[in-house]
């Protein structure tokens, strides 16, 4: 993920004569947003300024891209032949597909606009034409480039894998959100993020993921894309493929099942989906390729299902699968202000995705702990002590560092919530805190609970908590 750069504007190069008939629908962006601080949760979040780029799709919509506008207290939408400058709001947002919709309750911004059609037609080698507000412009930008491959990758905002297309345009700071079309000025993606360190290596959301989006969103509400809590292997060894008598047959194997599971087995080994062959390295045949067979999950709804045909000691099932959305043991929260609680000094917070990339910097051992654990019945959520410390007279010996809580007078925390719940109906004369690292923090409760008193005066802080 660290080589991957999100962008906020567009890019410059020659363009499609016949683009031009689409240009008054692309749109510069104009995002306040209101960062999070997760590494200090109590501090209040700083604003910044941001821009991108958008496309003017059906039923007066604009489309962009989730990262710009993610956070935003206040946007401002453009046209580019427009000096005047129209009040947006967030209408959807897609954070694992890196989409929102927004909408301008003045309709007279849509005025000579001509909303894109979206196209799924596209292959390696097509070229394509990018369009947007590169680097602050007030003038629309173009570049064109070829689509060197269609493949699942990481959506860096997410950290979410989804088919993506890759071309070799120039994509700056800036373009994200913006419309790339092809030769009929037809809307075959919108521009997401590049490769840093590497030469014009930049990655589109293809259509067929902003149609399934599109779709998602028809009953006012994003119900998301199809997430499990499994892990397959693939299949490359003779032995392994002796084992579980798969013969001249090919697919993939399961190894791991969360409690969210009711259907798949430790061991079944996935033959197909749909009726399409999976392969051993799990990919399956579409009209892009060979693709990563979640791509059969990620074009329908929530509401669906697919048939898989599994091998189950040595026999073949059918199986209706149900589409879901599980969250994971550590999650990574958006458009939320972080979760914490102060007691005797000490902030405990939800060990998140967020919390951990606020600590990049320090080698804290926190994400190799939790490497590929999963929930449990009686464990929900991860709770951390943060590495800061507010010095008083009751947490007085003790020093600051960023440990997994896992008990409180011997009461096993399940998840955030139920710290708090714990902490205060604390009546024992002291508190006792037990740490993963072996590590233990005891405090008297009266005192501990006073305390905040006083560090609300000497730090400045508003309050004790946010749940």
């Amino acid at each position: 993920m660290k080589n991957i750069f999100l962008l906020l504007v567009i890019l410059v190069s020659p363009i499609f004569a016949n683009t031009l008939t689409t240009q008054n629908s692309v749109v510069k962006i104009f995002a306040s947003i209101s960062t999070p601080n997760y590494k200090y949760p109590y501090q209040t979040s700083r604003i910044s300024k941001f821009t991108g780029s958008g496309a003017i799709i059906k039923n007066h919509q604009i489309l962009t891209s989730a990262h710009v506008v993610a956070n935003a207290r206040f946007i401002e939408v453009q046209k580019e032949e427009d000096p005047k400058k129209y009040i947006a709001t967030i209408k959807y947002i897609s954070h694992q597909a890196d989409l929102a919709i927004l909408q301008v309750q003045d309709k007279a911004f849509f005025r000579d606009t001509k909303p894109f059609k979206l196209s799924e037609e596209i292959q390696t080698r097509d070229e394509v034409t990018v369009l947007g507000y590169p680097l602050g412009g007030n003038t629309i930008s173009t570049t064109t480039g070829i689509v060197s491959r269609i493949e699942y990758t990481n959506y860096v905002w997410s950290g979410f894998y989804l088919l993506a297309i890759q071309i070799d345009a120039a994509i700056n700071s800036g373009n994200s959100g913006g419309p790339v079309v092809n030769a009929e000025s037809k809307l075959v993606g919108i521009a997401m993020m590049r490769l840093t360190n590497s030469s014009n290596i930049a990655y589109i959301v293809p259509a067929v993921v902003i149609n399934t989006f599109l779709e998602d969103i028809k009953d006012g509400r994003v119900d998301g894309f199809h997430k499990d809590s499994i892990s397959i292997q693939y299949i490359n060894n003779d032995a392994q493929k002796q084992l579980y008598g798969l013969g001249k047959r090919t697919g993939v194997i399961v190894t791991y099942v969360g409690i969210d599971e009711k259907l798949l087995k430790v061991d079944d080994i996935c033959l197909e989906i749909d009726g399409l062959d999976i392969a051993n390295n799990g990919t399956i045949l579409s009209k892009y390729g060979r693709v990563n067979f979640n791509m059969a999950f990620h074009t329908k709804q929530l509401s669906d299902s697919v048939q898989l045909k599994i091998l189950r000691n040595k026999k073949e099932l059918l199986i209706e699968y149900p589409l879901k959305r599980v969250t994971s043991l550590i999650t990574h929260e958006f458009a939320k202000e972080p979760r914490y609680i102060i007691y005797g000094g000490f902030i405990f917070t939800p060990l998140t995705k967020n919390y951990l990339t606020s600590l990049r910097s320090k080698n804290t051992g926190l994400d190799m702990l939790f490497y590929q654990k999963g929930k449990t019945l009686d464990y929900e959520e991860p709770v951390v002590s943060l590495a800061t410390i507010f010095p008083n007279k009751v947490n007085r010996g003790y020093y600051s560092a960023s440990y997994v809580l896992l008990k409180v007078n011997g009461i096993k925390v399940k998840n955030f919530k139920h710290l708090v719940s714990i902490l205060d109906n604390m009546k024992a004369e002291f508190t006792v805190f037990e740490f993963l690292e072996k590590s233990k923090v005891v405090l008297n409760t009266k005192e501990a609970k006073a305390s905040f008193a006083d560090m609300k005066k000497l730090y400045y802080l508003n309050s004790d908590r946010r749940e």
